[in-house]
């Protein structure tokens, strides 16, 4: 770990090091509260060890020669040797914490927060006025969108905020769509709204496995991990060609079926269905593909445990139409947009 002393007053014995920089001039004293200041009465900052903290903006003339620098890696007591540069205010123009905390950073934190979402519970209209229920900081005058709602009337983009409270906010628009209320995904964002990478409003998403499940159940649990109804879209269903099985097989003690069917084409988590096995104790049904072994060969996992070695046969094997077999962004991806696109896509009938 590296450190950083803080800087001493010009001459001061304690002054040592490779980079020793003291800051010239003297110390004005303390204030009405004890803190000791610097020449120009700002709080003068302690010693830190460790990382050096943001510092305020002291008092220093454009191109005076303020700061000396030792020039000589051994302890420098008396400072011989020592090279003046001239120093500038610091200013938001250069890349350092001065940078973000004065530009308004919103992760530093913000001096002042960005503007997050808030969520839209329920909304209203009459022909003139649409009124949201949401919990919000909105102000007058604000420009919002207004997304992820069952009736698409009442998803507005730039609209005008007419009133606000804390619960409810409205704008003035034609939309009449009756009311809507138990609102799981509608949304309210101002439109000058830092984006998520300044860690305001729209949020991240882990994304979850959805393979093997109806779609209905898929888009569910993919808005419920934080996807925008808009971003989400059903591809048309897969084909879903029976595939040959040629061999089964089962070791003793284990449920965990091994099944050769040439170029199957499946995925682990995708719904399958067994059929056409003679003899098969334990294989002909439903299962969740648990591994695949390779371009011919998967697993799944049924109940019986017996020794099994099936060859030379001639079952089928399908996907279960309506379950996802792909999505279009793999499963435990993580820091993904809520606002990036996923598609899905189902088996069609077996054929």
């Amino acid at each position: 770990m590296s450190s950083y002393n803080s800087p001493l007053p010009v001459g001061a014995e304690q002054a040592t090091g490779a980079y020793a920089i003291a800051i010239a001039g003297t110390a004005a004293g303390t204030n009405n509260v004890g803190n000791r200041t610097d020449s120009a009465g700002n709080v003068a900052p302690d010693f830190v060890w460790g990382n050096f903290p943001m510092q305020p903006n002291d008092e220093r003339t454009d191109g005076t020669a303020v700061v000396a620098v030792a020039n000589d890696y051994t302890q420098n007591y008396d400072w011989s040797g020592y090279t003046t540069y001239p120093s500038a205010r610091l200013t938001a123009a250069t890349t350092n914490n001065h940078t973000v905390a004065e530009a308004e950073w919103n992760n530093y934190p913000a001096f002042t927060p960005g503007v997050g979402n808030f969520k839209v519970t329920a909304a209203s209209g009459n022909g003139t006025t649409v009124t949201y229920t949401a919990q919000n900081k909105l102000a007058v005058g604000d420009s919002v969108n207004i997304t992820g709602l069952t009736a698409s009337a009442y998803n507005l983009s730039a609209a005008t905020v007419a009133t606000a409270d804390a619960l409810k906010f409205t704008v003035t628009n034609a939309a009449n769509a009756g009311e809507i209320t138990g609102q799981w995904y509608g949304k309210v964002e101002a439109t000058n709204a830092l984006t998520a990478y300044d860690g305001a409003g729209i949020t991240f998403i882990n994304v979850p496995s959805v393979l093997g499940e109806t779609t209905a159940l898929a888009l569910d649990e993919l808005k419920d991990a934080g996807y925008e109804a808009a971003s989400i879209t059903t591809a048309s269903a897969a084909s879903n060609v029976g595939k040959t099985i040629t061999a089964a097989a089962r070791t003793a003690g284990s449920a965990v079926i091994s099944i050769t069917a040439a170029s199957h084409g499946f995925v682990a988590g995708n719904k399958v269905t067994v059929s056409d096995i003679s003899g098969g104790d334990g294989v002909n049904g439903a299962w969740t593909v648990l591994a695949v072994t390779s371009a011919n060969v998967f697993t799944v996992t049924g109940t019986a445990t017996t020794v099994q070695a099936l060859t030379s046969l001639a079952g089928v094997v399908s996907g279960v139409a309506g379950t996802i077999k792909t999505q279009s962004v793999a499963a435990g991806t993580a820091s993904v947009l809520s606002t990036a696109t996923i598609t899905i896509t189902p088996f069609a009938t077996a054929s």
